[in-house]
């Protein structure tokens, strides 16, 4: 036993640590084995974060700044990072005597890292599941109202990537976001903040289910005002908030609203119609004034406002667009119009481009160009422009005229007849 405790002694001599320290930062053997720093963590946002005060080694203490951007992993690093800015905008964790632009700086730093983890589609999933998603959700509506313009602006970006999830859309609509997002697409700080709202107003429009819900639900359509209103005062001649590249997103995301026949008839209470057509005779956003006044043109009172406004007028040289979907945009904009025995007496005015149309190769032209010259050739007047228009072509003059017991903006298949392709 006596010789086995002699070779642990040798054995521990070998394995002792030499008695010049490893490194010179280092007075004493002590202070590597021993040291403990508890500062870090200790000021941390992320309460969890205090574990790291009993890890070591650290040759010396390490102060953790709670206002420095942090980085969240998992499936809760949004959630993390969102209290993180509820915090920081409620003055919570020790802010006191903090200095204010110091604080901002740290939120739009939270703010980015947000949104870098947002591009992952799983990572947006994880973010909505369950009452986390609510939470979330109603953490960027706060955020929405916060000071500072570039934090508002990562809010509203934020929604934007939940917009792309069902989820996202009914839990954005059931918390009050989209109103909040149309209040600030009047926004008098920055136009950044006003194109983001406008960019995710569009995003949550896109589908079905969002596009109804903000329709007939939201503030009981006062979202469709909102930004109709908006889109006026944006447009006015030196205007104080004009914002290049809103205008079009605006267009865009009211052509998917204005399906809802609630939301028309409020459209038009708030003078959209004179904005679209006086658009179009300026040939400005052609393609998404058009798809505007297509979805106005779907109601009784849309039509009539149309032909009122001159929107015949301001299509026609659009029929002979060289871009191809704003003649066909064009053609079942004045097809709609001409369903009305208004648009049927002005419509020959827009005869030449659409007998154009005719001879076109793609068939869904050729086919909304033939509807929308048997709809006109029911009014007498302009049966005879028809006619006048194709006295040199008989064998089309036929095909135009052969059939006018057809319903309205509707096509009769013939089976006999080859498809245009």
């Amino acid at each position: 036993m006596a010789e086995h405790h002699a070779l642990l002694d040798i054995h521990h001599e070998v394995i002792a640590p030499p008695p010049i320290p490893h490194l010179p930062s280092y007075a004493e053997k002590t202070e590597v084995t021993n040291f403990q720093p508890i500062a870090v963590g200790q000021f941390s946002a992320h309460k969890v974060s205090d574990v790291l005060g009993t890890r070591y080694p650290f040759p010396k203490s390490a102060h953790y700044d709670y206002t420095e951007a942090t980085t969240a992993y998992g499936r809760n690093a949004v959630s993390k990072t969102l209290q993180v800015l509820s915090q920081l905008s409620s003055g919570e964790e020790g802010q006191e005597g903090q200095n204010d632009e110091r604080v901002t700086l740290v939120k739009r730093a939270n703010v980015t890292k947000l949104l870098e983890a947002l591009y992952d589609h799983t990572v947006i999933g994880d973010s909505l599941a369950g009452e986390k998603g609510n939470e979330n959700v109603a953490l960027l509506k706060e955020l929405l109202s916060d000071a500072d313009a570039d934090v508002r602006k990562g809010a509203a970006q934020a929604l934007g990537r939940f917009a792309i999830l069902i989820q996202g859309r009914k839990a954005i609509c059931d918390s009050g976001c989209a109103e909040s997002l149309a209040f600030m697409l009047e926004d008098l700080d920055s136009a950044d903040v006003r194109l983001a709202a406008g960019k995710t107003l569009l995003v949550l429009t896109q589908s079905i289910d969002g596009r109804d819900e903000v329709a007939d639900n939201v503030s009981e359509g006062k979202v469709v005002v909102k930004m109709v209103r908006a889109l006026l005062a944006i447009s006015e001649v030196r205007s104080t908030i004009a914002t290049p590249g809103l205008v079009e997103v605006l267009l865009a995301a009211l052509s998917n609203l204005l399906k809802a026949e609630k939301a028309i008839e409020l459209a038009l209470q708030v003078d959209i119609m004179p904005f679209v057509v006086f658009t179009l005779k300026r040939r400005r956003h052609n393609a998404e004034a058009l798809k505007t006044l297509v979805s106005l043109c779907g109601h009784a009172e849309g039509k009539k406002a149309a032909i009122e406004a001159g929107a015949l007028q301001a299509v026609n040289g659009l029929l002979a667009s060289e871009q191809a979907v704003e003649k066909q945009l064009a053609a079942r904009a004045v097809l709609l119009m001409c369903a009305e025995p208004e648009g049927k007496d002005k419509a020959r005015v827009v005869v030449p481009n659409l007998v154009h149309q005719l001879y076109e190769e793609d068939h869904d032209m050729y086919m909304n160009a033939l509807l929308a010259l048997r709809s006109i050739s029911e009014w007498p007047a302009t049966r005879d422009a028809v006619m006048s228009v194709l006295k040199d072509h008989p064998e089309m003059r036929d095909e135009i005229f052969e059939d006018h017991q057809i319903h309205l903006a509707a096509f009769r298949y013939d089976p006999n007849k080859p498809q245009r392709i």
